[in-house]
């Protein structure tokens, strides 16, 4: 079923070993022309999507709920594809898929900036407010790589956990109805602002986010 991310994606590197086939694009027709024509006589092949470097699997909530209790909350299954922009900042663009179910349409959400401890202790108090841990997501497994082999994810795990990201989501749904009957509601647009996302904290996962996590173990497409 993973069959190649980098299609859509446009990237060509190791993380394609776990992409799924319904991002995919038959590569070989896009460059004779025979999908995607409105791209006709562009030159795509250096476009930054195509530097994807790393899929990670993680949980969103709005900062504004994260001192709720948890089935108040609104938590988000994202799907984080990121690319270095130098050795301390690495930028992801977020989606509500990883694009392995058929037929679902990914909605591109926002993005997510992140930076080493040496540079967020670097910041003002006052811009310290908008980057969250991921130190807490890593300890409690919310925080994967699906398809990293097991050492390799461990020792990328072990650096992110000492990192801070800033996040703001365009496209935000509401949340009807609560514990496992609750529901998210997706606007067919992105309307209003853009909101600041903030980390799940360790022990404040939903039951639906429990779910998620235990169906996750079992299958990683979303």
């Amino acid at each position: 079923m993973f069959k190649s991310i980098c299609s859509m994606l446009a990237c060509a590197i190791s993380v394609c070993a776990f992409a799924p086939a319904a991002f995919a694009v038959d590569t070989d027709k896009a460059n004779a022309g025979e999908t995607h024509k409105e791209c006709a006589g562009q030159d795509l092949s250096k476009v930054p999507p195509k530097q994807v470097e790393m899929y990670l699997d993680g949980f969103h909530n709005y900062k504004t709920d994260a001192g709720l209790a948890p089935d108040k909350q609104l938590q988000l299954r994202v799907g984080h594809f990121c690319v270095h922009h130098s050795p301390t900042l690495i930028q992801c663009i977020l989606f509500d898929t990883n694009g392995s179910v058929a037929d679902k349409h990914p909605r591109l959400l926002g993005v997510e900036y992140v930076i080493t401890n040496e540079v967020y202790q670097s910041l003002s108090k006052e811009e310290k407010q908008y980057w969250h841990p991921h130190d807490g997501e890593v300890s409690s497994t919310m925080l994967c790589l699906p398809g990293m082999p097991a050492e390799q994810e461990k020792a990328t795990l072990d650096f992110v956990r000492t990192t801070w990201g800033k996040t703001w989501h365009a496209w935000n749904p509401e949340r009807q109805g609560s514990g496992l009957e609750s529901k998210v509601d997706w606007p067919a647009l992105p309307l209003g602002p853009a909101r600041l996302m903030w980390s799940v904290k360790p022990g404040d996962e939903s039951a639906m986010t429990k779910k998620t996590l235990a169906d996750r173990a079992k299958d990683a497409a979303f």
